[in-house]
């Protein structure tokens, strides 16, 4: 196919549109398309071409307070972390001295909170609060571009149902991000 641009030139096109990349992987609990990560790999390196020094990302595990970057591997190596393509797509950021975000909810036992960790109140409390993690980080860096690394539907712009996720909630929030869908080109059996 002609049409076709390649993942270099997506992920300069997207930050020549938006201060804000999102990106999703593939993912089904630990089983992964490895190739949604490769990408990542590439995107990275294109992105930083163009100035982006930031890389946010929902596997990094966040702590309660004010956002604050990391500037090396974290040291958590189990889930997702353990990875050696995740280890690899979260290197090609640190190796270029990128920022490292993370954006995760604090999960604890403080008030608010559902219960019940698969409910759809659950999910939709932990989108909305992976959004305004988000948009903290991106407000204390006005003039930066960010890259966002998000599992499946996470960074979806439209709402499903019950279902509101991250995306719709950062567009209300912050800004409407460029956003790049890899899990449409993902065939799980």
């Amino acid at each position: 196919m002609d049409d076709w641009i390649s993942v270099p030139e997506v992920t300069r096109y997207a930050f020549g549109t938006s201060r804000v990349v999102m990106v999703n992987e593939a993912h089904d609990g630990l089983a992964r398309c490895i190739r949604t990560r490769e990408a990542g790999c590439t995107m990275i390196r294109a992105a930083h071409s163009v100035g982006v020094r930031n890389l946010a990302m929902e596997a990094l595990r966040r702590r309660a307070g004010p956002p604050a970057p990391l500037r090396s591997l974290p040291p958590e190596r189990e889930g997702y972390l353990g990875q050696p393509d995740m280890i690899r797509l979260i290197g090609s950021a640190v190796e270029l001295g990128w920022n490292l975000w993370a954006y995760e909810a604090v999960i604890d036992d403080r008030p608010g909170v559902p219960a019940d960790p698969v409910s759809q109140e659950f999910t939709n409390w932990r989108e909305r609060e992976q959004a305004q993690n988000l948009a903290a980080i991106v407000a204390a860096a006005p003039d930066e571009p960010f890259l966002v690394w998000t599992g499946n539907g996470h960074a979806s712009k439209v709402s499903a149902r019950e279902w509101m996720p991250m995306g719709v909630h950062f567009c209300t929030l912050a800004a409407e991000p460029f956003v790049i869908d890899q899990t449409v080109s993902v065939a799980w059996p």
